[in-house]
């Protein structure tokens, strides 16, 4: 550099006559060094526009590389299918994935209302194993459904899938988990349950052609009608309307709303149910990062449960996404009282994208969803005005539990006494309290009358024994307190 300013300097006093030219072209070149560093909105605006091309020939020229010249043959789908479902891992999102065409085709069959398995909803919680927050790395169970082999084996909500015919389901996706749950109807298999990080315990289901009912219904002691909604499907509108008919007819005042283990379904389906118990108002509003689809849905003019019914809403973890729509306009506008455990908190709204071919899917997360007060519940839940649990077990009573599920000690005790008297019940209990298996006895009494239950043609609508939740929701209702 020194010395090129040296030439200039010796050339210049040579030549004075070219000061002028030189002049010139330094200012020329201040004027385009000004121009490119002055301007940079253009700059970064092509910037944008074009990374996105150049991470595409980027990840073609991957893929190229590795199907060319990759130590072993792999196939193209292989890669396309990594590297895509790699990307929507990267969003931390269970709701937005790459959907292939036999996943596709197990859903058409889901949603159809019938298909062989065991009967269960399952998601996925993300796991970060830096900061897990006390999640999991397993498929998670939002619920089972009625009267289906995962509901009379005793599955619960919150359940975790740890194995699969002894294989680890630590990591498995979703897919994978219902890839090996599935099977011909009249198989078997041996699922591990994981139940409050530390019950573990073998089932085994016999798989089923599995039908998914809707609605459920009774009227309890004459005064109180009780209507559980299992899903939100396109049947479930018309049978929720022709109970409320009824119990309008009856001119009862005292109604029960049950959504435990509602896993959802469809937004028409469970507005149009709304708009039975209000005239008018919001039921639940949408927003998207796109404005222009926000949306507000509201009640339509006219209802069938009048404003002085008393109402309460049972829910619990497994109440998730159209069953806390629901939830969430009932308790917002004061029209229900909500009984029993903090919801799924599922508030995100997803939409199915199909590729050009139809033979592969994207199920996007697009938008979120709010109660009528604004709330979103994402990852939250509602919680209830009323809190119903379990008793909580000490480490020595989850210990005995652990065994007698293991051990399948209830099963064995029905197979023996399949309509038990209250003192062979007792006597059962006494003998595993007397074998050091400690435990509220709360929670055999209940595993005892499950198992009955389950093995009736015609199980009772209503637990009014051992549901602590409906027992509570029957005394707010007669009682106010």
């Amino acid at each position: 550099m020194t010395i090129c300013l040296i030439q200039v300097k010796i050339i210049l006093m040579k030549k004075k006559q070219e000061r002028i030219i030189w002049i010139s072209i330094t200012s020329s070149l201040l004027l385009l060094l000004a121009v490119i560093i002055f301007s940079p909105v253009v700059s970064a605006q092509s910037y944008t526009r074009d990374k996105t091309q150049i991470y595409l020939k980027d990840l073609e020229t991957a893929l190229y590389t590795l199907q060319n010249y990759y130590v072993d043959p792999v196939e193209a789908e292989k890669l396309f299918k990594g590297a895509i479902e790699g990307m929507f891992a990267s969003l931390n999102d269970p709701y937005t994935a790459y959907l292939d065409n036999e996943f596709l085709q197990r859903m058409t069959d889901t949603t159809e209302g019938s298909y062989g398995g065991v009967g269960i909803y399952i998601s996925q919680d993300y796991f970060d194993p830096e900061n897990p927050y006390g999640r999991l790395p397993y498929v998670k169970v939002v619920s089972p459904i009625e009267d289906t082999p995962s509901w009379k084996a005793g599955i619960n909500a919150g359940d975790y899938i740890y194995a699969i015919e002894d294989e680890s389901a630590e990591g498995f996706s979703t897919q994978d988990v219902s890839d090996r749950l599935r099977g011909a109807p009249g198989s078997n298999v041996t699922v591990t349950i994981l139940r409050d990080e530390d019950i573990i315990f073998d089932v085994t289901l016999k798989r089923e052609k599995i039908e998914i009912p809707t609605v459920k219904s009774t009227i309890i002691d004459n005064e109180i009608a009780y209507l559980r909604i299992i899903e939100f499907t396109p049947f479930t509108e018309q049978k929720v309307q022709e109970f409320l008919n009824d119990f309008k007819d009856r001119g009862l005042k005292l109604l029960i709303v049950d959504v435990r283990s509602n896993p959802g379904g469809l937004l028409d389906s469970v507005v149009n149910i709304a708009n039975h118990f209000f005239s008018g108002g919001i039921v639940v509003s949408t927003k998207y990062r796109q404005e222009n689809y926000n949306q507000v849905y509201r009640a339509s003019l006219g209802k069938i449960v009048a404003s002085n019914v008393k109402i309460a809403v049972l829910i619990d973890r497994g109440s998730a996404s159209a069953s806390e729509i629901l939830t969430g306009a009932l308790k917002d506008r004061g029209r229900a009282v909500v009984i029993g455990e903090t919801s799924f908190g599922k508030g995100s709204i997803q939409q199915m994208i199909p590729f050009q071919d139809e033979n592969a899917a994207i199920k996007l997360t697009t938008g979120r969803y709010y109660t009528p007060n604004g709330n979103n519940i994402d990852k939250k839940g509602i919680e209830p005005d009323i809190v119903v649990k379990k008793p909580e077990l000490t480490d020595e009573e989850t210990k005995a539990f652990t065994a007698i599920l293991q051990e399948n000690r209830v099963t064995a005790f029905i197979d023996k006494y399949p309509n038990p008297t209250r003192q062979q019940v007792d006597a059962f209990v006494n003998s595993l309290h007397e074998e050091g298996l400690g435990i509220d006895e709360y929670y055999i009494r209940f595993e005892i009358q499950r198992e009955r239950n389950s093995r009736l043609n015609v199980p009772p609508v209503v637990n009014l024994e051992f549901d602590r939740t409906l027992i509570r929701a029957v005394e707010f209702l007669r009682t106010g307190k």
